[in-house]
């Protein structure tokens, strides 16, 4: 197929490239970067290069409301399938008590319904993916940030029970979902979400996060107010700048979603919430 993928350089685009060229598809990536490390059988392109190109496949792992700058250029190449990321917060962080979460949450939704009614206008299939909290490589910011406090304080703080359920969805796994929306050729269009293969409290995902690292179970109760000034303390700094208070009220709010849909339309068969050594950061 003739695939172009914007994001190709985030964290699931390094994944996914290398088998999209192993597959022999004919692939051209999308980089705001001047120079990328080249990938077999991948042709990267400037963010605003289309020129020539005619595509069967479009998928995007940038922020969903980034593809609005890129419809109009995307008709013009007679893609016949869109697929693109979008994500479970769009349902988790519509309530929050942060208006930067409840910002994000909206704006996913803006962005899933211009690309439906734009895709649905000329007749090309659209698929949309709703991962939960995905996790892996040692990169993401989910449970690989959890992990760097523990490396660096020896412990990790905890709120009530911390018995909120969570699904945490192993990166791979998105990525083989992303394949198989791609290749499926009877796939009608649709949204789907993707959560991981177990439900597990909270406190426990934290627990085998102190297992994976070889460190004893080390969590700390802290009042509600206390932990949230801390995470408001953090967040001011650029490594920590997407962290939000809401953060803390959410470690006992369940957030679990279904995916039989997916299971059954996709083959979706997500793994076990378990850590490699390969999924944590560096030591």
């Amino acid at each position: 197929m003739q695939i172009a993928v914007l994001g190709g350089s985030s964290l699931l685009g390094e994944r996914m490239l290398p088998l999209l060229a192993q597959d022999g598809h004919s692939t051209s990536a999308f980089t705001r970067s001047p120079s990328r490390a080249p990938v077999p059988g991948v042709v990267w392109r400037r963010a605003d290069d289309w020129q020539g190109l005619t595509l069967d496949t479009f998928l995007s792992f940038a922020p969903l409301w980034v593809l609005s700058d890129y419809l109009e250029r995307l008709a013009d190449t007679d893609v016949k399938r869109v697929v693109v990321l979008s994500s479970t917060s769009r349902f988790a962080k519509q309530a929050s008590p942060d208006a930067r979460e409840r910002d994000v949450a909206q704006r996913l939704i803006n962005a899933e319904e211009q690309l439906e009614q734009w895709a649905t206008e000329r007749q090309i299939q659209w698929v949309i993916l709703r991962p939960t909290l995905i996790y892996g490589f040692g990169r993401d910011k989910n449970i690989s940030q959890i992990a760097r406090f523990i490396q660096r304080f020896g412990f990790f703080p905890l709120i009530g029970g911390a018995t909120g359920l969570r699904q945490p969805v192993h990166g791979d796994d998105v990525v083989q979902a992303c394949l198989s929306a791609m290749s499926t050729t009877d796939l009608a269009s649709g949204a789907f979400n993707l959560s991981g293969g177990e439900v597990l409290p909270y406190h426990t995902m934290v627990n085998r996060i102190f297992h994976a690292l070889g460190r004893p179970e080390r969590t700390l109760p802290v009042p509600a107010g206390a932990l949230k000034l801390g995470v408001s303390i953090l967040s001011c700094l650029p490594r920590y700048r997407h962290l939000s208070s809401a953060l803390v009220a959410r470690m006992n709010q369940d957030l679990v979603f279904d995916h039989s849909d997916a299971h059954h339309r996709l083959g979706f068969t997500p793994r076990a919430f378990h850590l490699m050594d390969e999924d944590l950061p560096e030591r």
